[in-house]
């Protein structure tokens, strides 16, 4: 990779970011508000958790761009809430894996059951919804095998 594909990758991933953040993420924030009211922090790792079966701490703050510090405070506050429970890693039980309780999974599926009626209401090309979808497998495949 030269100098100026770096700066245009760079642009990109950054552009991206922003337009995930404006056109899907405000989005589904506003659905999840709507029934579980929570800081921008505490919805995204209610929303990880809800796609990757257990995580770590360690995990969560690499994924979220968390300081480690801040996140046991959040994990906590939705452990308060009964959101996300506790478990001793089955690979480590030096660590602790966390996961939705039933509560939180009970609350996530109400959520991405409106959410994905409002993305199914959108008109968008058929064509080119299947080339957005193979373009964002390929993109994480890309950033697996690269980074």
């Amino acid at each position: 990779m030269n100098r100026e594909q770096a700066l245009e990758l760079h642009v990109l991933l950054f552009t991206f970011m922003g337009k995930f953040h404006e056109k899907f993420f405000m989005n589904y924030r506003q659905h999840l508000d709507l029934a579980i009211p929570l800081k921008k922090n505490q919805s995204k790792i209610i929303s990880m958790l809800y796609h990757h079966n257990g995580l770590t701490s360690t995990e969560i703050a690499k994924m979220l761009n968390i300081e480690k510090g801040g996140l046991t405070t959040i994990i906590k506050q939705l452990e308060q809430m009964g959101l996300v429970v506790r478990h001793s890693d089955p690979r480590d039980r030096r660590r602790q894996q966390l996961n939705l309780s039933e509560q939180g999974r009970q609350e996530m599926e109400q959520v991405m059951e409106h959410y994905t009626g409002s993305i199914m209401k959108k008109q968008v090309d058929e064509q080119e919804l299947v080339e957005f979808m193979n373009s964002l497998r390929y993109v994480i495949n890309f950033m697996d095998k690269n980074w």
